[in-house]
């Protein structure tokens, strides 16, 4: 292959894989209640038991995308490295 298109792969998986672990960071500091309502709402719905199922399901998400995808994004970033240093 040659380096124009490894510098593609690795776009293409960086934006593949960003997203996903910014949401996940985001779950993870709003205690999984993150998508489920704007952002100064969840404030209010921290700690109401009402809310329980979509905090864990937001809590699964946030570890299981921790748990897969930072292998990922990492390798990418270091064959977009790699391809401008021409190794």
């Amino acid at each position: 292959m040659d380096r124009y298109t490894l510098q593609l792969i690795a776009f293409a998986g960086i934006l593949g894989t960003g997203p996903f672990l910014l949401c996940a960071f985001l779950m993870k500091l709003t205690n999984g209640l993150f998508l489920s309502r704007l952002p100064h709402q969840f404030v209010q719905d921290r700690h109401d038991p009402k809310y329980e199922h979509e905090r864990q399901a937001g809590q699964r998400f946030s570890k299981l995308v921790f748990k897969y995808l930072p292998p990922f994004f990492i390798g990418f970033l270091l064959i977009l490295l790699l391809s401008y240093f021409d190794i």
